[in-house]
């Protein structure tokens, strides 16, 4: 039940993630980059030659996904304000807090 609740709790946080206008660009395009990379047919390596094909897509989605936690990790906590979500400034203010 609380892995469930903590998948919950970061699926909430990548989406008030998405949706902060103050977050990095290139950090929301290098996860759509990467998502867009594993399911396209034109890779690097070709996903015709088996396994080493495969490898470079999971390497690449690995280290995107690795990225994506910890900055999301960032908006794991934060509340959310009555206007809309809070600013990456917000957190920043509120960085001392443990997650």
């Amino acid at each position: 039940m609380t892995k469930v609740v903590a998948k919950i709790g970061r699926a909430r946080a990548l989406v008030r993630y998405f949706r902060d206008r103050e977050a990095s660009l290139l950090g929301k395009l290098l996860v759509l980059a990467a998502l867009v990379y594993v399911v396209s047919p034109v890779d690097l390596i070709p996903d015709a030659i088996p396994i080493v094909g495969w490898l470079d897509d999971l390497g690449v989605m690995s280290l995107a996904v690795a990225w994506m936690w910890r900055v999301v990790g960032r908006y794991r906590e934060a509340p959310v304000a009555s206007a809309g979500y809070v600013g990456s400034r917000d957190l920043a203010r509120n960085a001392s807090t443990p997650l």
